[in-house]
């Protein structure tokens, strides 16, 4: 039996105002036009390596994500062999040539302009690259002054999935909620409520809409479907956080500790990790 390679995603959820496919093939490609490293986490690095655009007309980018880590050749150095810091006259003899960085990992992403939907690979070749990963990276792309006053502010967030937002709930003693919904793209309450909100929003010169609830003293909230709805809608355009007890005590959970996730395996003598990642993400 051929050797089978596990690889994984996760899903972003990027909002424009207002909505256009063309603006999000735009916003895509001025993003990578960027060639600007972010720093993700640590001394790791990461950038848009690499944009395909054939499938453009469709509505379709996919690409690569490197990570890296970036030294500061200016930090102390340390001699393992000495065990002490490195001496001036060993650390002169250290040449990394510009531009060069060591650790390199590459991920695939698929940008669907239709849905606003970024999938990005987590896991590849022993690496990872989280969701809060993914988020941080283009979050200050998206900061750049240049994209802000092309495409506005991108509201970007980590799609959670239903299981996680069926664990928050699941809490025996349930004394707040606090469901965050920013500009939301789906329909809750009820057929209009996405336009609702979004306008009211936008005359406030706002980003997002909060709901708190708390319960009655020396009781739980009950989440029932009409809240459960409102709850799915923030899995995609925001969170939901629970405040209450459990058999240990007093605790509170997230849907954004539970993110959406892919997991799909392949035989390499049958197809690369790109088209294995493409046919996990079903586009």
């Amino acid at each position: 039996m051929a050797r089978q390679i596990r690889i994984s995603g996760g899903e972003l959820n990027i909002r424009l105002h207002p909505h256009h496919d063309d603006t999000y093939g735009e916003f895509i490609q001025r993003l990578y036009a960027l060639r600007k490293t972010v720093r993700v986490r640590g001394d790791r690095h990461a950038i848009i390596s690499l944009l395909d655009r054939s499938e453009a007309d469709a509505g379709i980018y996919s690409g690569l994500i490197t990570t890296f880590i970036r030294i500061d050749t200016d930090e102390p150095w340390f001699d393992v062999g000495e065990l002490k810091e490195a001496s001036d006259n060993k650390v002169s003899r250290v040449s990394i040539p510009e531009g060069l960085h060591p650790g390199a990992a590459f991920f695939n992403f698929i940008f669907n302009t239709r849905t606003h939907r970024l999938y990005f690979q987590t896991y590849s070749s022993g690496k990872t690259f989280s969701g809060n990963l993914a988020r941080t990276l283009f979050e200050r792309l998206s900061d750049d002054f240049g994209i802000l006053q092309e495409f506005g502010e991108a509201k970007i967030t980590i799609v959670q999935s239903k299981a996680g937002l069926g664990a928050v709930f699941s809490l025996p003693v349930i004394k707040w909620v606090t469901i965050v919904l920013q500009k939301p793209n789906a329909d809750i309450f009820d057929d209009d409520f996405d336009e609702n909100v979004e306008q009211y929003l936008e005359e406030l010169n706002s980003k997002k809409l909060t709901l708190v609830l708390e319960a009655e003293a020396g009781k739980s909230i009950d989440p029932k479907p009409q809240l459960r709805r409102v709850g799915e809608s923030a899995l995609d355009h925001g969170s939901v956080k629970v405040d209450g007890r459990d058999a240990q005590g007093a605790t509170s959970r997230s849907t954004e500790d539970f993110p959406r996730e892919l997991h799909e395996k392949y035989d390499p003598d049958q197809e690369n990790e790109g088209q294995a990642f493409r046919r996990m993400t079903g586009q």
